[in-house]
């Protein structure tokens, strides 16, 4: 690289490819892709994804308490326990939506790919 430089690294979330919103012709082929995979059951229902949603809740609520307890056994002060905090990011398939039954997705998840 010229003068020197490295380049730049990126860790954890990268950015999006594209912003663009999809074209009519993404959504139809969105469309075909599910109604495709409809009968091979492999949407969650209602039900299956409220139930993910909640047990994702409480391991997120779980990684904070676990920060605050670690932060008191390194004795911060009060103030800077209420500060600290964690969460906790899906990423990949999961992220975008596009897995199968038992971990979660929904046509209405993937119309926006």
């Amino acid at each position: 690289m010229p003068g020197g430089q490295q380049p730049q690294k990126h860790y954890g979330i990268t950015s999006a490819i594209s912003l663009a919103p999809p074209r009519e012709i993404d959504t139809q082929y969105t469309k075909k892709l599910c109604d495709a995979m409809k009968p091979f059951g492999v949407f969650e229902d209602e039900e299956e994804l409220n139930h993910r949603l909640a047990v994702l809740g409480k391991l997120n609520n779980f990684v904070k308490e676990w920060i605050s307890e670690i932060s008191e056994l390194k004795n911060l002060p009060p103030s800077a326990i209420s500060c600290v905090g964690g969460k906790i990011f899906t990423f990949g398939s999961y992220r975008l939506g596009v897995h199968t039954k038992g971990t979660s997705s929904h046509c209405s998840d993937i119309k926006s790919l």
